[in-house]
């Protein structure tokens, strides 16, 4: 009898204990919890801080462009659409003429120039290694310095392979839909700025 009993209590305490085994649950500390939140924190910081760097040589090589075009050290390709038809009719109205600017064989600046008379807006672009980094577009552009548009109210964008990584409005009108709007220019600029690059190289 006392053998029975003695099986009976056995056996219930190891049911008891193989129930709590199964039914217990690591549970998630709060250093597992900052360890994630960490994590992420970081991985934006660093993703900041790449697009900083991103941006800070994209304006040095702007700089260094703008000084070159000053002492007269890139070589200029001007096409005028007055006398060529290497574009299509919507580039003909929106522009008399554009100017290409070689460093060496690589294209690295575009500008724009509006109809005399019909519009004051001016574009530039600027390309490190055959790929869009930079644009400025200023709707009431000067463009009185040959090749060099004097102009400072207004809009500059920075690419990194074809994404638009800043958006800066140094316009007073404010954008009706920010999102919307630089989606627009992300979409539209890389692709103007691919045609006028093939017009400039196709032109003799």
């Amino acid at each position: 009898m006392k053998y029975k009993n003695f099986a009976i209590s056995f056996i219930l305490t190891l049911s008891l204990i193989f129930l709590c085994s199964c039914n217990k649950e690591t549970p998630k500390t709060d250093n597992d919890t900052g360890k994630d939140k960490q994590t992420s924190t970081n991985d934006t910081v660093k993703s900041k801080v790449n697009t900083d760097e991103i941006i800070s040589k994209i304006q040095k090589f702007r700089a260094d462009c703008e000084a070159k075009l000053d002492k007269k050290l890139l070589t200029r390709k001007t096409v005028d659409f007055n006398d060529t038809n290497v574009t299509s009719e919507d580039t003909r109205q929106k522009w008399e003429k554009i100017d290409g600017y070689y460093d060496g064989d690589k294209i690295v600046r575009i500008q724009t120039y509006p109809h005399k008379g019909i519009s004051t807006r001016t574009e530039e672009y600027y390309f490190m290694d055959g790929k869009l980094v930079f644009a400025v577009i200023n709707d009431k552009g000067t463009a009185e310095i040959e090749g060099k548009d004097t102009g400072t109210m207004n809009k500059e964008f920075y690419f990194d392979n074809d994404k638009l990584i800043k958006y800066d409005n140094k316009t007073k009108e404010a954008d009706k839909n920010l999102e919307s709007e630089k989606k627009m220019y992300e979409t539209k600029l890389p692709y103007e700025a691919k045609e006028y690059m093939e017009i400039i190289k196709a032109a003799k």
